[in-house]
């Protein structure tokens, strides 16, 4: 019998990078570098349990020497007011990027959406916090005419998000474009959607975990001129043959 006298991390040969586990099927549009752009396809609707609109804030505790430290974040309903745990400011003109006392971060709107992403080829939830990009695709759920959903809850149609500009200066547009659905995105959405349940967010569940809560977000699709909640609407008329996206 041999002993193991040295730990094995002492045996590790040093790496030349970084090593880190694959990316969160979780996409937001603030991490694209100007003049970026990538294409979804929106997949299910609110009523499936696909599309919620809530709120997220950043959420400090002390540890136990008593500092703030950062805990993560906090998803609710409805406006979450002014909590105890919310978040202290960064002073991002500072290279250590110090908290500022007294001062506490803004609970911010978000709208998730369960969609597949054109680049990577695979479901994600994309995660909108961008007022301006939420206007943006309810106006476009409102031409309910020109981009329309399949009887599986599938959009006939593909949005390309794009930014511009850096900091104060950003500016982001969405573009939509008729696209039928391929079969395989069909199938796909067949197998996967049962995995999938965005309300987990409010228990503080994973998503891909599957239904969790019996409970569902705000409507996600907005109201129009009237006040009235913005449904998808099915397909009327025959869309533009895609086969690739």
């Amino acid at each position: 019998m041999t002993l193991q006298v040295l730990p094995p991390e002492l045996l590790e040969q040093p790496k030349d990078k970084i090593e880190t586990k694959e990316a969160q099927p979780y996409f937001k549009p603030s991490s694209l570098k100007d003049g970026e752009a990538e294409e979804f396809r929106l997949l299910g609707c609110y009523e499936t349990g696909h599309a919620i609109v809530g709120w997220q804030y950043a959420s400090e505790a002390r540890d136990g020497s008593g500092e703030l430290r950062f805990n993560g974040y906090v998803v609710t309903r409805t406006h979450p007011g002014q909590p105890d745990d919310l978040a202290r400011e960064t002073d991002w003109s500072k290279p250590d990027r110090p908290k500022i006392d007294g001062t506490s971060v803004k609970p911010r709107k978000f709208l998730a959406w369960v969609a597949t992403s054109a680049a990577r080829g695979r479901l994600e939830v994309l995660f909108i916090e961008q007022k301006s990009l939420r206007d943006q695709l309810t106006e476009i759920l409102q031409e309910a005419d020109d981009y329309t959903w399949t009887e599986e809850g599938l959009a006939n149609f593909s949005i390309k998000i794009s930014r511009k500009g850096t900091g104060l200066d950003t500016a982001y547009s969405i573009l939509p474009k008729v696209r039928k659905v391929p079969e395989k995105i069909k199938g796909e959405w067949e197998s996967q959607r049962d995995s999938i349940w965005l309300p987990n967010f409010f228990a503080g569940q994973d998503p891909f975990d599957g239904k969790q809560t019996d409970e569902m977000g705000i409507p996600a699709g907005g109201v129009d001129k009237r006040g009235a909640t913005v449904m998808p609407k099915k397909e009327t008329k025959k869309t533009q043959e895609e086969t690739e996206f």
